[in-house]
């Protein structure tokens, strides 16, 4: 999994960083960073690896990389870098917009694994082994982890995994703004910020083009990939109104609680630990019945991306949201349509009380309340390793359970908790 990063690390890192640490029999995280060393973790797992790329390394990485791929002349290259670093002082998100590329940016980095894929450092990871079917890596090319929008048939940000092969891997190259136009795009962003910033505009909309629309249009248009996406992430834990749900990392797995639920730690605790890998990866979900074409429609779903790339299966929701989020859709390259098939959780992974384990949890709309505020932000509290002396502070990776609520980050406490307030902590 790879993942850039512009700027400063954010405060919830020791916490990814120490959650991603039961993936190690399956994954590999790759973080790329500019000169972040102090803080990164000081004892992060072996599976979670870290790369200086130096001021400005990740514009000069993209820029050439892409320039090499797309055969572009030095010059136009050049103006590529340098564009891509002004964008990325200036607006350092701007690096998702690049995430269909990575595997051939990133290239010369996955010699030797199977797939490769985007994810964000804003999440908690939880028990990938239980949750990554040996199924989906073998009989698909593309898969993809929604939060319970299956009506919207697109690749996620947050989670889409690729085989590493070159034809799978090069289907960016059909999104004009990511090849054909890519400086002429880039050019304009440039021209846009300089616009705003003379007039004395703060905060104004970016010409930001989600991976999430050309690039999953043009992957399902390309008609000889096979694709799947399958609810396993969980988003949410607004600061508005009441709380809704809390997460628990508890022993490598991720937890998600209706507020109301009384919790036992110790409960998810068993329950965590009897999810342990299988070399089979049988995967968390059974299949119910026979699956079924869908019909694809441009309207349902999507707004935030051009009406020509949106994907929608609308009659998936005729049954409820409850059926929705239970099915998993695939794109069958025999005829070219879309597939749907109901699952039902396997033993273990949703309990009596309500509380479903996932893959992972993303921080999508819990970081707008935290993100920005350093390292010791009121709501986040920090994982320090031992002070040693003469040394400057290091946060941690080892491992801990905690809950994230919408209240913020904190370790958890053994005993009995009721959510219906703060969260019982301890170290």
């Amino acid at each position: 999994l790879l993942l850039p990063w512009v700027g400063e690390l954010p405060p919830w890192t020791p916490y990814f960083a120490a959650s991603a640490r039961l993936s190690s029999p399956l994954a590999d995280f790759l973080v790329f960073h500019e000169e972040q060393d102090l803080a990164v973790p000081a004892d992060v797992p072996p599976n979670v690896k870290w790369f200086d790329l130096g001021p400005g390394g990740l514009s000069m990485l993209l820029g050439m990389q892409l320039g090499e791929a797309l055969n572009l002349p030095i010059r136009n290259a050049t103006v590529v870098i340098k564009a891509l670093r002004f964008m990325f002082d200036k607006w350092p998100r701007l690096v998702a917009e690049y995430k269909p590329t990575f595997g051939a940016v990133f290239s010369k980095y996955l010699n030797g694994y199977s797939h490769w894929g985007y994810c964000d450092l804003d999440m908690v990871v939880g028990n990938l082994p239980l949750f990554v079917s040996r199924a989906e890596l073998e009989q698909h090319d593309i898969v993809t982890y929604s939060f319970g929008d299956q009506e919207a048939l697109y690749l996620r940000g947050q989670w889409t995994v690729h085989r590493n092969e070159p034809r799978v891997s090069s289907v960016w190259q059909r999104c004009e703004h990511l090849a054909g136009q890519l400086q002429k795009e880039l050019l304009l962003k440039v021209a846009w910020v300089r616009r705003m910033e003379s007039r004395g505009v703060a905060n104004y909309p970016k010409r930001f083009q989600s991976a999430e629309g050309c690039y999953s249009h043009q992957a399902v248009s390309r008609g000889d990939l096979r694709i799947a996406m399958v609810h396993k992430q969980a988003v949410g834990l607004t600061a508005s109104g009441e709380p809704e749900a809390a997460i628990y990392a508890v022993d490598g797995a991720v937890w998600r609680c209706a507020a109301e639920t009384r919790v036992d730690p110790d409960e998810l605790a068993r329950h965590s630990s009897a999810g342990g890998c299988q070399l089979s990866l049988p995967g968390p979900h059974l299949p119910v019945g026979e699956r079924r074409p869908l019909r694809m429609d441009a309207e349902g779903c999507g707004r935030w991306m051009p009406v020509e790339f949106r994907m929608c299966a609308p009659e998936l929701l005729e049954d409820g949201d409850e059926a929705a989020r239970a099915t998993t859709t695939t794109f069958d390259v025999a005829d070219g349509r879309f597939y749907g098939q109901r699952v039902a959780p396997a033993a273990g992974t949703t309990l009596p009380n309500g509380c479903a384990q996932l893959a992972f949890f993303h921080f999508q709309e819990w970081k707008k309340n935290w993100e920005g505020s350093g390292a010791t932000t009121i709501g986040i509290e920090p994982l320090m390793a031992p002070a040693r002396a003469g040394a400057a502070p290091r946060f941690s990776a080892r491992p801990r359970n905690f809950t994230v609520t919408s209240e913020g980050i904190a370790l958890l406490a053994a005993g009995r908790i009721h959510h219906g307030g703060r969260a019982r902590t301890g170290g």
